[in-house]
């Protein structure tokens, strides 16, 4: 009895952290909150703060799950929508959609970095949901034109991961309010490069 009231304890801290969280993000953003002060006004030590949570990104990611879990959903949708469609243009489809997710979230995305040591038993961005589901999603549909042979002669699983990761949301954010560039030209310029020169000419 005692083991079940402290498990529900335990979950009440979480939501507690998870609500004050999202309350200060909202009123402050992202950047501008600390640690220090989600711990504060959820009225919890920063030590019960840090054993959930090791940083904002951890936070962050938390926080994202059912935003994510919808966006991942709308992917399936759009890729079973459009299965007659060529593999490439269903890849330029996904990556156009992507990176109009990330200019919505940006606040959010922009506090998950990824990692400088990657340690095999650490959770990381690269074991998160997010990262777990594109890989799926890119791995997919490079194997689907590998077996059409519509591919060029490749790694999947390195190219996978590199597209993935080989634009982060600061370059994004650069492009776009430095640059100028419109959220629909920065992806199709990355399709332009990263995308299309995996397909064999027709």
């Amino acid at each position: 009895m005692p083991a079940a009231g402290k498990k529900k304890g335990s979950l009440e801290v979480s939501t507690t952290i998870l609500h004050t969280a999202k309350l200060l993000f909202a009123e402050h953003g992202v950047e501008s909150v600390s640690m220090h002060q989600v711990a504060k006004a959820a009225n919890i030590g920063q030590g019960t703060l840090y054993r959930r949570y090791a940083n904002k990104s951890d936070l962050c990611m938390d926080l994202m799950k059912d935003n994510f879990s919808t966006f991942a959903a709308s992917i399936d949708k759009l890729l079973h929508d459009k299965k007659d469609s060529s593999v490439q243009e269903r890849f330029n489809l996904t990556v156009h959609h992507l990176i109009r997710y990330l200019d919505e979230q940006f606040d959010w995305i922009s506090v998950i970095h990824i990692p400088r040591h990657c340690e095999p038993d650490q959770a990381t961005f690269f074991n998160s949901p997010p990262y777990q589901f594109l890989y799926r999603t890119y791995e997919s549909l490079l194997l689907e034109a590998h077996e059409k042979q519509e591919l060029i002669e490749l790694d999947i699983e390195f190219t996978t991961h590199m597209l993935i990761t080989s634009f982060p949301p600061e370059s994004f954010m650069y492009m776009k309010k430095v640059k100028g560039y419109s959220t629909d030209k920065i992806a199709a310029s990355f399709c332009q490069i990263s995308i299309d020169p995996l397909f064999l000419s027709k």
